[in-house]
């Protein structure tokens, strides 16, 4: 985009939701909570109980956080547009309510601005106390780059209005200034696509394990046992989104540094981190209320699923082994819980199998990253995890030996229980299972030696032909040992 030439009236840029995609305070904040929950809590409360400024607190928060610039969300089209009016001679200057040490941070990394204005700890440079500091700085005139309501302000004394990421009624108030619009950089809106992904909907898959112990126990035809676990269903895939949510606010940094997790809604400022917290509020409300109107067991369910789930994401999934015993113990809960809402007693044979077969599949994902390192020929620990490259041999071995018990637990069920039990009209089709569940696993281990598992094994099967190619089959055997 072409603009004005050498000799324009000066270009005053904002931080945040302009130059950047996000807010560098939230940054700052959400970094401190999850590093240190009671120094943020501490500063919050004396924003809200002490009467101390916005400036103050922002001050406040950048001593006890540092923020690194490479890692944040940019407006390239904008930063593009910045250098090429830098090139013609113009000076460009950053002017925002950010804290002085994160603005002048940001501006060393860019470096395009001439000079930079920011609050100060005493003063917050917003709104009107930012038209009046410009128009003091620049009498000649300047053009003014915004996104807010606050920014109306400054545009009233600016020449013209650069428009960045403004929401559609920021803009229709600012073009209803009269001033010239020199530039506007539209950014994406937070559409169903967007919520979507961030959500992880696709994900809901893995709550369907709530319908086993109905399926197993043969209770589908109870249509009030149906709904109850449909609902468990809903209700669980409510609270998951909203840990799914937690997880990316807390891994911001360390998902802009991977080649796929940057492009996570939040991670590359496509939905605000106010609007992630603000989306967890309303999750857990709705899956909690949910459950609490229910059931007291599926309410008590839930909140030991989110501890556990929590618990591996702050923790435990920096703990080998421990890690994908967690994921299996998460598997386990949600068809104890569908046991639980169903009121279908518990088989000691469905939940040993579990926890053998679900720790089987999530080590296969970390032999398929320990892999993937190791035929890059690093060495060294797996970022984020608790493993190393030379741990390979080890997870292979835990890993097919996990699948090797959890398809003998299924035999022995049958041979044990499920033919001398009589509960089968036709057992011999039940045979199937582990021939089928063998099939299955060898390949998922096969996949993630060549290095091809790069997904959590069950959204992987929800996408593989050959997945739904097995599972229509054993659904027809489980169909025909069952009916008469």
């Amino acid at each position: 985009m072409t603009g004005p030439s050498r000799g324009a009236s000066p270009l005053i840029v904002d931080l945040d939701f302009t130059l950047l995609r996000t807010d560098s305070l939230w940054e700052q904040f959400t970094a401190l909570f999850f590093r240190r929950p009671w120094d943020a809590l501490c500063a919050l409360c004396a924003l809200a109980t002490l009467g101390r400024g916005r400036a103050q607190f922002k001050a406040r928060i950048v001593e006890l956080v540092d923020l690194d610039p490479a890692a944040l969300p940019y407006r390239q089209e904008l930063v593009d547009y910045l250098k090429a009016q830098k090139a013609q001679g113009r000076r460009v200057h950053l002017a925002t309510a950010a804290d002085r040490r994160t603005a002048e941070a940001v501006a060393a990394h860019v470096g395009l601005f001439d000079t930079v204005e920011a609050s100060d700890g005493a003063h917050n440079l917003k709104g009107q106390g930012k038209a009046e500091r410009l128009a003091e700085r620049f009498p000649s005139g300047f053009v003014y780059a915004g996104d807010h309501a606050a920014d109306l302000k400054v545009w009233a004394g600016a020449e013209a209005i650069v428009l960045a990421g403004a929401s559609p009624s920021v803009a229709r108030r600012a073009r209803a200034l009269g001033k010239p619009i020199e530039a506007e950089f539209k950014g994406p809106r937070a559409g169903l696509k967007v919520w979507r992904k961030a959500l992880r909907l696709h994900q809901w898959a893995k709550n369907i394990l709530v319908f086993v112990p109905l399926l197993l126990a043969h209770r589908y035809r109870d249509l009030h046992a149906d709904a109850m676990v449909a609902a468990a269903f809903v209700a669980m895939g409510l609270v998951a989104s909203a840990t799914y949510v937690i997880n990316d606010l807390a891994d911001l940094a360390a998902d802009r540094r991977h080649a796929a997790k940057r492009r996570r809604p939040f991670a590359a400022g496509d939905l605000s981190i106010a609007q992630g917290a603000g989306a967890v509020a309303c999750l857990f409300a709705a899956g909690f209320g949910l459950a609490a109107a229910l059931s007291p067991a599926l309410l008590l369910g839930l909140a030991a699923y989110t501890v556990l789930t929590l618990s591996y994401t702050f923790r435990l999934k920096r703990l080998a082994l421990i890690d994908v015993a967690t994921l299996g113990l998460l598997y386990t809960t949600r068809i104890v819980i569908g046991g639980l809402v169903a009121q279908v007693p518990l088989s000691v044979w469905l939940l040993t199998f579990s926890m053998f077969f679900f720790f089987s599949i999530s080590l296969a994902k970390r032999y398929a990253e320990i892999f993937a390192m190791a035929a890059k020929a690093r060495v060294g620990a797996i970022a984020g995890r608790g493993y190393r490259a030379d741990d390979g041999p080890a997870v292979l071995a835990l890993g097919v030996g996990a699948t090797v018990a959890s398809v003998l637990i299924v035999v022995i069920y049958l041979t044990d229980e499920a033919f001398p039990s009589k509960i089968y009209h036709h057992p011999n089709w039940l045979w199937a299972a582990p021939f089928l569940l063998m099939l299955w696993s060898s390949r998922v281990w096969l996949l993630a030696g060549r290095g091809e598992m790069d997904e959590d094994p069950v959204a992987f099967a929800l996408r593989d032909r050959f997945s739904w190619a097995l599972a229509v089959p054993l659904l027809l055997a489980f169909a025909r040992a069952v009916i008469r």
